[in-house]
Parts: structure tokens; C-alpha cells; sequence
């Protein structure tokens, strides 16, 4: 099933079809490049052939599918009316933002961080701090001395990545109770967004953060959605998690001045109900896949481009990968990749200072694609030595 090869240029895919170039392979933006649980597809079939699109209410059996999900994935009982929504991960990030922060207010992100990130809390009017994350020997830590001494300077809110984007680092129990230790200190409210939760290898297990004590959940918001696991990024469907009544009360006051409340897309609730209510067996199949890619991209790279090591992930289907070694800066490491090797990739300076030398790659490809991705890099490599 995910070997076949899926042709997307010509499709209007923001991924592949934005370079206007079909020699390029595109592995940057993080969509894959898979056909969605066949349940899903079948889901937006039948809600299509009703006809109607009008205003339509959220039905018990959409909030069921979630609960449930969460039940049986994370072993945490969330409730019905925990239970919000925005269009996307990132609008629902930007309200948060606005609904709890004022301008001026400084905001916390681990670094590298996920651009976007970076481009709302600065476009928000609000400050930005960084906490960078501490690499040593391909592997991401945290420095929580500095991250306290950052949060105990009148910093407002921390928004975690969990899957943390772009390391791919899965936080343990013990690391979300010392972030939550700290933050409950010093009153900053958590946000978490946890979209990559549903995306982790073996050996590692995505904790929501709100789950761990009464405590947390009462100074946190958990943003996620169906979409990372289940390809479905084109339905704009984010997922809040809000356990505390006061701060739940504040979001919907916003949605509804947004109207977000009112105007729920009909087929990304039947898309979410599906990928929640049938698609486990079809994700389970795609980790698998997945892993499989992720080691053969690791033995590849070990041993015939030892000059760019691989930041192993512990969850997501995105790979770090420290350039630092080809001495290149952030123009010339652009040209490498577009020009000499034809793949396209998320580069890292866009991730703040500390994404400079290194590159984000996609591996939610069949293995033929990765491998020519691949080839095609350790060529451009080869030609330079």
C-alpha cells in the first residue's frame, strides 16, 4: 500500500507543484505522500452524496470518536465538553495567543522551533524567547536552568512542540514534569501542540501533557488534530483540548467573534470521525512503513554521505539532518540541495539561529522516491569532494 508510488505534480500540491519544476523530488513540506485510510476517502464519499452543505451541528458520534481515541491510545478520559476546534493548528495557536498574552508579552519555544511558530509570535506583537535545546552526539536535551531562568523573566506563555518539531524529540514523563514544575511556578500557561502525537516509533510513547497531573491540565491548552497521522492537512481541522473551565470559557468567547464555532467544516468532521473511529489499523501499517524508511535513511547516510549526520527522531515523519560538516551558509546549502541535487527541502535557518547548517527532510514517500532523493544527494555530495 505505501509503496506505490502516488503522483501528485499537477494536483495543486503546495509541496510539489510550488517549485513549477518536475525534476525536482520534493521532501520538505510535511504532508505525506500517501493516499489517506481508505475509511476516511469513504466517509467524505457518503457525506457528500447527501447534498447539503449548510450549517451543520457537531454531532455526539464525531466527539465520541475522539474521547475514545484518547482512551484507548494515551489511557487519558478526557470529556465532552473539554472539547473545541479551530481551522488549523496554526489559527488555533494565533487565538490562543491573543485570547490569553497582550502585545509586548514575551512567549517561550524551545529552539529550533517550528517556523511558523517563530512567524505568530512575532506577528502577534508579541516577544520571543528562545530555550535552545542542547545537541551532543546526534541527540536533543533540554537545559532547564536555562529555561527556568528565561520563564522567571516575566514570560507569559510556553508553547511546547510535542513531537518536538524539527528534532523529532518525544518528550518523557520525567521531562513534561519538570517543564510543567516549572511553569506552574511561575503561572506561565502551557500551550501544547502535540499535532505529530499520533506519529511515534517503537520504544518511545507521546504523553499529552495535559494528562500527567490535575495540575497541568489546569494551566494548559492541548492543540492537535488528525491531520499529521492521517494525511488530511487539507481539511484545516484543529483540535483544543481545554480541561479548565475558565480558560475553555475565554477560547469560545473568541471563536465566537471569529464565527469558528458556528461554521465547522462538514467534511472535516466526517474525515476526523473516520481517521479516529477506523484508521488505527491503517496508521499502525504506516508507522511501520515508516520506521523502515527512517532506518534505511539512517544506514544510507552512515554509509555513503557520513558528511551529513542524521538527527534520529523519536516520532514524526520528519528528519533532521546536520549539514554543518559540507561548510556551506544558508544560500549556498539552498543551492546544493534545489539546483545541483533537485530535492527540494525545509531548510534550516528558518527555524531560528539555531537551525543554521542543517535541513528537514520527508520521508513519508514510497522507498523507490527515497531512495532516488537520496541517491541524487549523495551525487551532489560526491561531485564537491
Amino acid at each position: 500500500m505505501f509503496d506505490e508510488k502516488v503522483t501528485r505534480l499537477g494536483t495543486n500540491s503546495i509541496k510539489w507543484d510550488r517549485y513549477n519544476n518536475e525534476d525536482i523530488i520534493a521532501m520538505g513540506t510535511a504532508d505525506m505522500d500517501f493516499m489517506s485510510p481508505p475509511s476516511v476517502t469513504e466517509a467524505l464519499i457518503s457525506r457528500a452524496k447527501v447534498g447539503m452543505f449548510a450549517y451543520e451541528l457537531i454531532s455526539d458520534s464525531y466527539y465520541n470518536a475522539i474521547i475514545d481515541w484518547y482512551a484507548q491510545m494515551y489511557n487519558w478520559n478526557i470529556k465532552k465538553e473539554w472539547l473545541s476546534s479551530s481551522p488549523g493548528i496554526w489559527a488555533g495557536i494565533r487565538i490562543c495567543i491573543d485570547s490569553f498574552t497582550m502585545p509586548g508579552d514575551k512567549i517561550i519555544v524551545h529552539s529550533p522551533t517550528f517556523h511558523p511558530i517563530i512567524d505568530i509570535i512575532e506577528q502577534s506583537g508579541r516577544s520571543l524567547v528562545t530555550n535552545s535545546l542542547v545537541l551532543k552526539d546526534g541527540y536533543y536535551s533540554l537545559d532547564f536552568e536555562d529555561f527556568e531562568n528565561k520563564i522567571a523573566n516575566n514570560v507569559k506563555m510556553f508553547i511546547l512542540i510535542n513531537p518536538q518539531n524539527p528534532s523529532g524529540r518525544v518528550f518523557t514523563n520525567e521531562e513534561l514534569i519538570r517543564i510543567g514544575e516549572i511553569c506552574n511556578k511561575y503561572k506561565v500557561l502551557v500551550i501544547s501542540d502535540e499535532v505529530h502525537g499520533g506519529v511515534v516509533f517503537v520504544g518511545h510513547k507521546h504523553i499529552p501533557y495535559a494528562s500527567i497531573s490535575e495540575e497541568f491540565a489546569k494551566n494548559s491548552i492541548v492543540i492537535t488534530a488528525a491531520s499529521k497521522a492521517f494525511n488530511l492537512q487539507g481539511m484545516t481541522h484543529g483540535i483544543l483540548i481545554i480541561p479548565n473551565k475558565h480558560l475553555r470559557n475565554i477560547y469560545q468567547t473568541a471563536l465566537t467573534g471569529y464565527d469558528f464555532d458556528f461554521a465547522t467544516n462538514v467534511f472535516s468532521l466526517a474525515a476526523v470521525e473516520a481517521a479516529y473511529r477506523y484508521g488505527r489499523p491503517w496508521l499502525d501499517e504506516l508507522i511501520t512503513y515508516l520506521q523502515c524508511n527512517l532506518l534505511y535513511l539512517i544506514e544510507y547516510f552512515e554509509v555513503n554521505i557520513p558528511k551529513i549526520k542524521v538527527i534520529k527522531p523519536e516520532g514524526s515523519y520528519m528528519v533532521w539532518l546536520d549539514c554543518r560538516e559540507l561548510k556551506m551558509n544558508e544560500d549556498e546549502l539552498e543551492t546544493f540541495f534545489m539546483i545541483k541535487a533537485k530535492v527540494a527541502l525545509t531548510f534550516g535557518s528558518s527555524f531560528g539561529k539555531d537551525g543554521e547548517g542543517f535541513v528537514r527532510i520527508n520521508i513519508a514517500c514510497s522507498r523507490n522516491i527515497l531512495k532516488e532523493a537520496l541517491e541524487r544527494i549523495k551525487g551532489a555530495v560526491n561531485s564537491i569532494i
